[in-house]
């Protein structure tokens, strides 16, 4: 099959560090035509980092160009739900980053593109559906090899300050978007519980600002049960000074698992431990393996709008102060 001829919508931080090296070894799938930022330094210098192609400044040059079959969107929050409306309206396939949208009233209206748009996939960039070590889970999982999972505790700390180039995204900063760092970065968290788990039908949190310098919120506790009776508690805290951990912990009825720095360990009672180190891209060749998928043989994409809707319902609901 021929290579899909890809558009890139955003040249920014997650197009260079994130997507591209998915795409460079995805190379047989797509041929990246064009590529589209409002600041013709960015747009020039990723044109050039992906082999010198086209570049335009204003999207709309890309979207009218019908050799781009599909395109890429990776904008600032508040322009998803814009561009991605016109980008189907003129006939592309479409890839968006995650979260959805900016605000719920605006994701609702994308629930309505698939059925507008019937012969277009569209789809959100969110990696950690596709992500190797949380797959590997669901398959250990589903084998019954920890019983029945009843509990799960998933630790992230770290440090976002001036010298995380995240940090230094206007966009994020002075976001538009309730939730700041916590929802753009939480909602990975919920997707993947969510696949995990179940849907969550519970939940309450506890929120707090120890930067202001990044967003509205920093410290994120979220206490939670879903509909397969699993209970849990998510923290993240972005100011952790000195403490660095993203650990995921899940008990079983017969045994736990710990997922911590790619590494699988399988604890079970009467038995040696098991450990397996997992190679994980973070999901990102995956997530694009699946949109060329869905294009070309016609397969229905993991990670649909409805999902992304029901990720950004949940995280927008748990960040939520009680009234």
């Amino acid at each position: 099959m021929q290579p899909i001829k890809l558009g890139i919508i955003g040249t920014g931080l997650a197009a260079r560090k994130l997507h591209w090296p998915a795409l460079k070894k995805l190379s047989a799938k797509f041929k990246i035509a064009m590529v589209s930022n409002h600041t013709e330094q960015k747009a020039r210098s990723f044109a050039r980092l992906v082999g010198g192609v086209p570049y335009v400044l204003d999207y709309h040059d890309l979207l009218n160009n019908p050799q781009i079959e599909a395109v890429n969107i990776i904008l600032p929050i508040e322009l998803s739900h814009l561009v991605t409306r016109e980008a189907l309206a003129a006939g592309k396939h479409v890839i968006v980053e995650k979260p959805l949208a900016y605000n719920l009233s605006e994701a609702q209206k994308m629930l309505s593109f698939p059925e507008i748009y019937p012969d277009l996939v569209m789809m959100v960039a969110e990696n950690f559906r596709y992500k190797p070590s949380l797959v590997r889970i669901a398959e250990i999982m589903k084998r019954g090899e920890i019983g029945v999972p009843y509990s799960v505790l998933w630790n992230n700390l770290s440090m976002v300050d001036d010298t995380n180039p995240w940090a230094k995204t206007i966009w994020r900063i002075n976001h538009k978007y309730s939730g700041g760092f916590i929802t753009d970065g939480g909602i990975h968290n919920i997707a993947a519980i969510r696949d995990l788990f179940g849907d969550i039908t519970w939940g309450q949190s506890l929120t707090h600002q120890i930067n202001p310098a990044i967003g509205e919120i920093d410290t994120f506790s979220f206490q939670f049960k879903t509909n397969r009776a699993v209970t849990g508690v998510l923290n993240i805290f972005l100011s952790a000074v000195g403490q660095s951990e993203n650990k995921l912990t899940i008990l079983g009825s017969t045994g736990s698992l710990v997922l911590e720095d790619n590494k699988i360990t399988v604890q079970c009672s009467g038995q040696a431990d098991r450990s397996e180190a997992i190679e994980d891209d973070g999901g990102y060749e995956g997530e694009f393996a699946d949109f060329y998928a869905a294009i070309r043989e016609g397969s229905g994409p993991i990670s649909t709008f409805v999902e992304a809707y029901k990720d950004l319902e949940t995280i927008l609901s748990a960040i939520k102060k009680p009234s």
